[in-house]
């Protein structure tokens, strides 16, 4: 480590002692190898979101696990992200998938990775996407959630005599479900057509038009590991 990056971990290990006592001290050094000068306030916001977010009955159990190659490496990949999140629930996101992966049992870090590097794809709106497919009416969260986040999650329509501005908005949104899908978290729903008829197919895309999506068993896991839901 060179020494202006020594210096930064020294720096923000000792502000970190007070504020996060227990993960402040086992990161400092990974931050200061990885992101030296590089958003570390969002990086000390991460910690104490994890920090909160373990309980005193896994701590011995993170104490041992932090300081391996497999999990220095998970939160050497979670520190890049969340130098980057521009909103409080992405580093809510980061903070969950990475105690998760201190307390887990079952999963193994190949995995965990591959989740984290699925999420680091993903922005805000499309984790919202893919948790409203996991929603029902009468579930009690479910009118919570679309309160919460109607404005965002309402689909913009488009039709003939729209104008190019409502056309523009229904189009990008349309993506955001294609990215999701294309990641294998959802899949597309299609019409099964009638005997001698044939399949509608989609004007612009030229294939066949989907009728809506279903989350996957991958969407529902990842959902999982940021502790927004997922239950099978």
């Amino acid at each position: 480590m060179s020494t202006k990056g020594t210096d930064v971990a020294t720096i923000i290990g000792k502000g970190l002692l007070g504020a996060i006592p227990f993960v402040g001290p086992l990161a400092a050094e990974i931050i200061g190898a990885v992101i030296p000068n590089q958003r570390i306030d969002r990086i000390e916001s991460l910690l104490k979101l994890l920090e909160s977010k373990i309980p005193k009955e896994d701590r011995e159990k993170v104490e041992q696990r932090i300081v391996s190659p497999e999990s220095v490496d998970l939160v050497e990949d979670s520190f890049v992200q969340a130098s980057r999140a521009l909103s409080e629930d992405r580093k809510e996101y980061i903070a969950s998938l990475l105690k998760n992966s201190l307390t887990d049992d079952e999963l193994k870090h190949i995995e965990y990775k591959r989740l984290l590097s699925i999420l680091g794809e993903l922005n805000d709106l499309e984790v919202l996407i893919l948790k409203s497919q996991t929603l029902h009416r009468g579930q009690p969260e479910h009118d919570e959630f679309w309160s919460a986040h109607e404005d965002a999650l309402k689909q913009p329509l488009a039709h003939m005599g729209s104008t190019q501005v409502e056309i523009d908005k229904h189009t990008i949104y349309q993506t955001h479900k294609l990215h999701l899908a294309n990641l294998g978290l959802l899949k597309a729903r299609f019409k099964i057509p009638k005997r001698n008829e044939f399949p509608e197919f989609d004007e612009k895309t030229g294939m066949i038009k989907a009728q809506g999506y279903d989350i996957t068993g991958l969407g529902r896991l990842l959902l999982r590991s940021i502790d927004q839901g997922g239950e099978l």
